[in-house]
């Protein structure tokens, strides 16, 4: 992933929200990358549950792509 720094607040209710209006795993795994880049605490503990609550065999899914930034749409050559 490249070397960004941010400041994502409230990352907990963002995919519990993100997760409650149907959002992709893909989705929750961009926010989730932001959330891994951000000096902001996050409970990380409360963000897997929620993960983990609608797709059980999910989160391995979504922490690889968030990891890797595979989440993210690939740039074009030019």
């Amino acid at each position: 992933m490249a070397d960004i720094s941010a400041h994502l607040l409230n990352v907990e209710d963002v995919i519990e929200n993100e997760i409650a209006l149907g959002a992709t795993q893909r989705s929750v795994a961009m926010t989730y990358a932001l959330a891994l880049k951000s000096d902001w605490p996050t409970d990380w503990k409360r963000v897997n549950a929620a993960i983990v609550k609608r797709w059980p065999k999910g989160l391995a899914r979504i922490k690889e792509m968030a990891w890797s930034g595979k989440c993210f749409p690939k740039k074009e050559q030019g």
